[in-house]
C-alpha cells in the first residue's frame, strides 16, 4: 500500500506543470498531564507525555487545485500506580508506549473565498494508511501488542488564512469529515480480526488540524 501511495504522488508531480508552485508544511503536538484519585481505601495516580509531528509537501498546480503528500508519526507514554491502603502488598505499577505512523497522498480544491479578506474554504480528498503499536508494562513484566493497520479514503473540509505573502494558515473541519477504512488488527498469536467502516465526522487520519503552509 505504502509503494502505491508512493507510486501515485509520483505520478502526480511528474505530471504537473512545471511552473507549479512547491511548499511545505506541518504541525508539531506536545501534550502532558497527570492525575490522582482516591475512593474509599483504594488509590491510584497517573501521568502521560507524548508528542507529534505532521510534515507535509505538495505543489500548487494553479490558484485551485493542490496535490501532495503527508505524513504523521507520534509516540506517548503513560505510567501508573494502584494500591490498596491497606493492604501495601496490592501496590502496582505500570506504564504503556503507544507509537502511531501514517502516510497520505491528498489533493486539495479551493472552493469559494469567504467574507474575510485572504481567508477561503477548500476540501481535501486523501487516500493512506495508518498504523499503531504498543507495549504495557505491569511490575516489570512487558507485553508486547502488534496494534492494528487501517487503509482508508477521506474528504473533509478545511480553512485556509493568507497570514503573509507565503506564510498560509490551515485548518481542518475534522467534524465533517466523511470517508471509508478497512482495518486489520493484529494478534498475539498471529491472528488477525478485519473490519470496514463508513465514518462521518470521524477523522481516520490524524493530520493537521491546525498547522502552517510555507510556498517556495
Amino acid at each position: 500500500m505504502k509503494r502505491v501511495i508512493i507510486a501515485i504522488f509520483t505520478l502526480l508531480v511528474t505530471g504537473s506543470s512545471v511552473n507549479a508552485q512547491i511548499f511545505v508544511g506541518g504541525s508539531l503536538g506536545l501534550n502532558f498531564g497527570s492525575g490522582k484519585s482516591s475512593v474509599d481505601n483504594f488509590e491510584s495516580s497517573s501521568s502521560s507525555y507524548g508528542f507529534s509531528i505532521s510534515p507535509q509537501v505538495g505543489y500548487y498546480l494553479n490558484d485551485d487545485w493542490t496535490i501532495g503528500v503527508s505524513g504523521s508519526l507520534g509516540n506517548s507514554w503513560h505510567n501508573g500506580k494502584s494500591a490498596n491502603l491497606g493492604n501495601p502488598a496490592s501496590e502496582r505499577e505500570y506504564k504503556s508506549i503507544d507509537n502511531k505512523w501514517g502516510i497520505n497522498v491528498f489533493g486539495r480544491y479551493r472552493l469559494m473565498g469567504l467574507v474575510i479578506k485572504d481567508l477561503a474554504l477548500l476540501i481535501e480528498g486523501s487516500i493512506g494508511v495508518q498504523g499503531s503499536s504498543n507495549k504495557y508494562t505491569v511490575d516489570e513484566i512487558t507485553t508486547k501488542y502488534p496494534g492494528s493497520t487501517i487503509y482508508g479514503v477521506n474528504a473533509r473540509p478545511a480553512l485556509s488564512y493568507k497570514l503573509l505573502n507565503k506564510l498560509d494558515v490551515l485548518a481542518y473541519c475534522n467534524f465533517l469529515t466523511i470517508g471509508y477504512s478497512y482495518t486489520t488488527d493484529n494478534k498475539q498469536d498471529a491472528k488477525k480480526s478485519e473490519h470496514h467502516a463508513f465514518n462521518l465526522g470521524v477523522n481516520t487520519f490524524s493530520n493537521l488540524n491546525i498547522g502552517f503552509i510555507y510556498k517556495f
